[in-house]
């Protein structure tokens, strides 16, 4: 009878931690990184979120003015015309394996539990792993500044979307 009874209790804990292992997949940022990842699936979606932390003073001249192009994603100074693409001062500057697979990257390590390694991580992306162990550490000392929670809403990125086609009509008339 006692058999039976532990038995039957090994059972249900078991059933229990495959209900809560369901659970935690259900609800944990996992499911955002994936949603993530199928909403900046472009380069130009990936500029976005990088628009706000662009430089506000010029660095040779301490202007703050600036012509802003939407094609090409960069400012340039009203007064020496220095130009800043919108990855400057970002971890994203000089990124040598391109910004989509970059912010891939920074999608999985923030928001990706538990964080994936860095030879996972050269795997999917077909990198070395000395540049995705490299890249993985820059985004873990930058403490996700970058806030994506934003465009986990609906329709934040398609109102970006339209404001990108409404500069580019204005600028081909």
């Amino acid at each position: 009878m006692n058999y039976l009874i532990e038995v039957k209790s090994i059972i249900i804990r078991v059933r229990v931690k495959k209900i809560n292992i369901i659970f935690i997949y259900l609800f944990t940022p996992m499911n955002n990184s994936k949603q993530l990842k199928k909403s900046f699936s472009s380069i130009q979606k990936c500029y976005l979120p990088l628009l706000n932390y662009e430089v506000k003073t010029c660095v040779k001249c301490g202007n703050e003015e600036f012509y802003i192009t939407i094609k090409n994603f960069e400012k340039s100074c009203k007064k020496c015309k220095t130009r800043y693409k919108t990855t400057y001062n970002t971890l994203f500057h000089n990124v040598r394996f391109g910004l989509l697979k970059a912010f891939h990257i920074y999608i999985d390590v923030v928001y990706e539990e538990p964080q994936p390694k860095a030879s996972e991580l050269a795997r999917r992306y077909n990198l070395t792993y000395k540049t995705a162990y490299n890249f993985k550490q820059r985004v873990i000392m930058d403490n996700g500044s970058i806030n994506l929670d934003v465009y986990l809403k609906k329709n934040r990125l398609s109102n970006e979307e339209k404001l990108l086609k409404y500069f580019e009509e204005i600028k081909n008339v």
